[in-house]
């Protein structure tokens, strides 16, 4: 990587680096989902859901299409699940060993 990519790849690290914001991604890997169901599956406020979802919205992680009053998210780049299998293995193995 270049220095721009790193850092780009940084920021985009760092919009994953909130719990509801990994539970975001990991629901939509389920599927598109409306922000209602995203806030009640997580049990944070509305107010909370929506800036989480700014913030991967920016970074290119999430798409927001609206339909009436909905908002429906959707991840952008499927291939990105691809980081989240190699952080459930380092999960399994690090609290393996952390008891």
């Amino acid at each position: 990587m270049n220095k721009r990519e790193r850092e780009v790849a940084a920021a985009v690290l760092h919009a994953l680096a909130h719990p509801v914001r990994l539970g975001v991604i990991e629901i939509l890997a389920g599927g598109e989902q409306n922000c209602t169901q995203l806030y009640e599956a997580l049990g944070c406020s509305q107010s909370l859901m929506s800036q989480q979802l700014k913030i991967l919205r920016q970074q290119g992680l999430i798409t927001i299409r609206k339909v009436g009053t909905q908002k429906y998210c959707t991840l952008q780049n499927r291939d990105f699940l691809k980081l989240f299998d190699c952080m459930h293995g380092h999960l399994r193995q690090f609290l393996h060993f952390e008891v």
